[in-house]
């Protein structure tokens, strides 16, 4: 007879402890999931105010038009300083990935290089801006900034994110 409570006893003791493995192992795969989700959550805001800082020179302004009396819209309006701003933000990114050039759009578009293009139809040396040296890019925002008396504007043609890494990877600057 006391074996067999010794038994039960012990018995007993091995289903209450995998009890408590089976419950932390539950604790433990919720609690993994969730910690998952909001890194997830966090990388997903982290993108968006990535690319918000190059997204935020696209587009359209709205605005009301007292002589016509009616609704318009115009393209954002890119100030030399703001193209030099935009090749900062991209040639900080590149330094902080540690990466030092242009891959083919293939490759790029896994990679967090992020290029910089203006096409202002004069040539092709104003490709690429996110390489320009500081003193180049000073000397760009001096000699560009006016025309006729009239301050120069630009506009975002086009900016690429990529489906692999779901950020800005181009930014094309065309003359207005």
């Amino acid at each position: 007879m006391e074996n067999a409570s010794k038994a039960l006893l012990m018995a007993a003791s091995i289903l209450l402890g995998l009890m408590i493995v089976t419950v932390g192992v539950v604790l433990f795969k919720s609690f993994g999931g969730f910690s998952r989700e909001i890194t997830t959550e966090i990388e997903k805001k982290q993108i968006s105010q990535f690319n918000a800082q190059f997204q935020k020179y696209e587009g359209y302004i709205n605005f009301y038009d007292e002589e016509t009396n009616s609704q318009r819209s115009e393209k954002i309006k890119l100030t030399t300083h703001d193209i030099v701003t935009l090749a900062n933000l991209a040639q900080k990114n590149n330094k902080e990935y540690e990466l030092e050039k242009s891959k083919s759009d293939k490759e790029n578009e896994s990679t967090y290089y992020v290029q910089i293009n203006l096409n202002d139809g004069t040539n092709s040396k104003n490709r690429n801006l996110e390489k320009w040296k500081e003193t180049e890019l000073t000397n760009f925002m001096e000699s560009n900034n006016m025309e006729n008396n009239e301050i120069k504007y630009y506009f975002i043609k086009n900016i690429i994110i990529s489906n692999i890494t779901g950020r800005v990877t181009y930014v094309e600057i065309q003359k207005l």
